[in-house]
């Protein structure tokens, strides 16, 4: 259904703006004259962000809206008094116009599900069929209910991976920078001595000088690679879709790391996946949906071409089954769960499998890692230190003799 930009007054002459869903100009006049509102300007809206509203929307702050919408709606009050309430209680200024144009929205006759499609900045299209499919199932409490929780369960994730990486990603950190200053600052100032004392060099010797007049003479240029491999990563993969589905395969093939980053995929899409079932969102449009979420191109690849299997009158397990990032315990829940007719209950039982697991293995994952970086910077302070001190040695050696 169309969206309007739209500027208005109301009976005390104060100006609103905002986004109203309508099928003309001529229905939104109607629609916002009902509301004792007078259109002054109405302009197709695209669908993305205003560029006057700035919406920073935490998953805690939706998470908040549709748990307190549950409740509300479940103790019998009305979707339109509900987002009333919730929006005198919505602190963050542009959540809370947000709200106020959904409800209005649905003040005016418009869906729940259409009133928050028109802010995809804040509603996700997962969010929004979620939604639809409670709306047309009239288990609306329940869907909120699950958005809530699974929006939970995303932000528990994701924190626990934040929380499991800081510590041995600041660790590294200081790694890198403390051996470049080595590089740079300290091996040179030896090296000028080791010059003006003319003897033969050891070849570990000669190696860490090398390194160190490198870094000192082109520190800027080893930050400058550093920067450009990182911005090179994060927006060259969207522009090149073969780069993107290479470095998304290199993912889950890394040694150490391969097999979490599967773990995390896949339980992206089994949670999705049982969310949708479970609300009600026919199989061929959850599967369009969720490969949107799961993160990883190669995943995608297999969901799309699950979801042309489905189209066909086929199996989702029968394309799966081509695709090696499917792990076999979640390809033989998927066959259990479509013979018995119960998918969404297989997936949510191997989710919470994987919820379990997942925390397990990043955190042992990790506590391996922050040994092995303290083994790395000691081996390497002492290979320069070897590399300082073998020369004076070997020059005391032929002093004494």
């Amino acid at each position: 259904m169309p969206q309007y930009a739209y500027r208005a007054v109301d009976k005390d002459s104060q100006i609103t703006t905002g986004i109203l869903v309508a099928d003309s100009e001529a229905v939104l006049e109607r629609r916002m004259a009902g509301l004792g509102l007078w259109l002054i300007e109405a302009k197709p809206h695209s669908g993305k962000k205003q560029a006057d509203l700035k919406v920073k929307v935490t998953r805690k702050d939706l998470v908040d809206f549709f748990n307190g919408l549950a409740t509300l709606i479940g103790a019998g009050v009305d979707i339109s008094e509900s987002l009333n309430v919730i929006v005198k209680e919505t602190e963050q200024e542009g959540f809370r116009r947000v709200l106020e144009d959904v409800q209005l929205n649905i003040e005016s006759g418009v869906s729940f599900f259409d009133a928050m499609s028109a802010h995809p900045e804040v509603f996700s299209a997962e969010i929004c069929n979620l939604v639809r499919a409670g709306e047309h199932s009239g288990e609306l409490v329940a869907a909120c209910a699950d958005i809530s929780d699974h929006l939970e369960w995303l932000d528990a994730l994701m924190g626990d991976v934040k929380q499991a990486t800081m510590y041995p990603s600041m660790i590294a950190v200081a790694v890198f920078g403390l051996v470049f200053l080595m590089f740079s600052f300290v091996v040179p100032q030896f090296s000028v001595i080791f010059d003006s004392l003319n003897i033969e060099l050891p070849t570990i010797t000669k190696v860490v000088v090398a390194i160190g007049e490198f870094c000192n003479g082109y520190w800027w240029a080893v930050l400058l690679v550093c920067a450009g491999l990182f911005l090179f990563l994060k927006y060259a993969p969207p522009r090149w879709p073969e780069l993107a589905t290479a470095l998304d395969t290199a993912k889950l093939r890394m040694p150490v790391f391969g097999p979490v980053n599967q773990l995390l995929v896949l339980s992206r899409f089994a949670h999705n996946m049982a969310l949708m079932l479970k609300a009600g969102v026919p199989i061929v449009e959850a599967i369009g949906l969720v490969s949107g979420v799961v993160n990883n191109r190669v995943m995608n690849h297999a969901l799309m071409d699950a979801e042309l299997a489905v189209t066909e009158g086929r199996r989702m397990s029968q394309a799966l089954a081509e695709h090696d990032v499917v792990s076999p315990i979640v390809m033989r829940m998927i066959v259990v769960g479509e013979e018995t007719g119960k998918l969404d209950s297989c997936l949510e039982k191997i989710s919470q499998r994987m919820d379990n697991e997942i925390p397990r293995r990043i955190k042992r994952l990790f506590g391996i890692l922050e040994p092995l970086i303290i083994l790395t910077l000691l081996g390497i302070v002492g290979m320069v230190a070897a590399s300082i001190f073998m020369p004076l040695f070997s020059l005391m050696s032929g002093i004494r003799g």
